[in-house]
Formats: C-alpha cells, sequence, structure tokens
C-alpha cells in the first residue's frame, strides 16, 4: 500500500508537469500517425492486390499487416521514450533536493523501488491505452480481427516496456543529473536493440546467443501473437534483475548518509 501511494504521487506529478503532459501529447500524435500510415499502407496493398498488380497475400491478415509494425514502431518508441521517463525517478528528486525527504518518509527502500517502478509501468500503460480506440474503431467497421494476436502484441509492450524502465530506474539511481540519467538509458538501450540487428549478420549459435539478450528479439514473436515461456522468463528476470540492482544503490546511499 504504501508503495501504492508513491506510485499515485509520481503519477499525479507526471500529469502536473509540462514535460508528462507533453510527452503524452507527442506519444498519442505519433501512434495515431503510424496506425494512419499503416492502414493507408493496407489499403493501397488491397487495391494493387484486386487491380492484380501484385500477388495475393492469403496468409496476412489486416490484424498482422496493421498491428505486427504498428507494435514494433512503439517498441522502437520506448527507446526514445523510457529514458524521458525514468530520469525524472531519482535523478529529478535529487535536483529538486526532495530525494531525502522522501527517504525520511515511513518508507522502506523496498517500497521506493516498488512504489517508482509502479509509478513509471502505470503512466506507461496510460500512454498505450488510448491506442486502443483503433482497434475499437475498426472493430466498429466491421473488421474481423484477431483478438488473440492484439491481445498478446499489448502484453508484450508492457513487458518490453516494463523492462526498459527498470533498467532506467536503476540508471536514475545511480547519477544526480537528469540529462545524464536520459542519455545513459539511451546509450544502453540502442546497445541492447543493436544486438538484435547484430544478430542477423551472425550465423550459428552464436547467432542465436546475441539475439538472447536482445530484448526487441524476444519482443518481435509477441507482435506475432506468439507468447513463449522463454520470452515471458527473460522479461521477467530483466526486470527483477534491475531492481534489485537499484535496490542495492538506494541501500547504499542511505548506508553513505
Amino acid at each position: 500500500m504504501k508503495a501504492l501511494f508513491l506510485a499515485r504521487k509520481d503519477i499525479s506529478s507526471f500529469f502536473h508537469s509540462w514535460l508528462g503532459v507533453l510527452v503524452y501529447s507527442l506519444f498519442i500524435v505519433m501512434t495515431g500517425a503510424f496506425f494512419f500510415l499503416l492502414l493507408s499502407g493496407y489499403q493501397r496493398l488491397s487495391l494493387e492486390i484486386a487491380r492484380g498488380s501484385v500477388p495475393d497475400i492469403q496468409h496476412v491478415s489486416l490484424t498482422q499487416f496493421i498491428f505486427g509494425a504498428f507494435f514494433m514502431n512503439l517498441g522502437t518508441l520506448f527507446t526514445l521514450l523510457v529514458p524521458i521517463l525514468s530520469m525524472r525517478a531519482f535523478s529529478e528528486e535529487h535536483k529538486h533536493q526532495t530525494l531525502e525527504l522522501l527517504f525520511t518518509y515511513p518508507l522502506s527502500d523496498y517500497d521506493i523501488v516498488a512504489g517508482k517502478f509502479a509509478g513509471l509501468v502505470w503512466f506507461l500503460f496510460l500512454l498505450i491505452l488510448p491506442s486502443a480506440g483503433y482497434i475499437g474503431f475498426l472493430h466498429w467497421t466491421g473488421v474481423r480481427l484477431d483478438w488473440g494476436m492484439l491481445a498478446a502484441g499489448y502484453a508484450g509492450l508492457l513487458m518490453l516496456g516494463a523492462s526498459y524502465l527498470a533498467l532506467g530506474l536503476f540508471v536514475s539511481a545511480l547519477t544526480d543529473n537528469p540529462v545524464v540519467t536520459a542519455m545513459m538509458t539511451f546509450g544502453a538501450l540502442i546497445v541492447l536493440n543493436g544486438l538484435d540487428w547484430i544478430s542477423s549478420s551472425l550465423e550459428g549459435p552464436l547467432a542465436h546467443l546475441v539475439q538472447f539478450f536482445s530484448p526487441l528479439g524476444h519482443f518481435r514473436d509477441f507482435t506475432l501473437g506468439v507468447i513463449d515461456l522463454g520470452h515471458l522468463l527473460y522479461f521477467l528476470f530483466f526486470c527483477l534483475y534491475f531492481l534489485f540492482l537499484t535496490l542495492r544503490v538506494i541501500e547504499t546511499r542511505n548506508w553513505k548518509g
């Protein structure tokens, strides 16, 4: 309950800050642009198929064509979004000299880390939620949708975002400068996502090993409607590992204080 109190406090501060409102607004605009472009692309492809200009692609449904790419675009967008969100967690608190005050509250280190993480994931969920309106629009127009694929895609988005946020929270606990936090988190995510590209140029066991450490490599199956236990365990371990490191950093700061 204490962690949820802190999470609600952070959510409120997000929506009462110009940065939170700006990030939310830009995210809505960009997701709308992604959906419009993908929907237009599907319409053009359907028209070309009807004219016989291109062969019919029977195995690619509208849900897969639009939302498969839509989810991947959002996953890539998280690389830019998460550093901005996570830099507020601890670095921003220190900048405004409220971090010491936070440690005086009747909260354990676990409560602080759990509350900060829950607040970030909560905000991420609120960012993604409006995109469900695009599904409602297509359903209203009579389009047959693959609900299983959509559910898997959104589940994958939340796990990918939560993993990125856990990493960003850890980096935020390491430094007192929000800008440095954002840059370090962005650099780490670029490296992790680059592993997916590097693995495509490799072969054999080495390619599988490199791809294993890439979050995007595990996320891609979710966008295709595939939920694999191995991917679930990867994201779970990723989150727990960086949350554990964050907790150790917070404990060290308190010990030094």
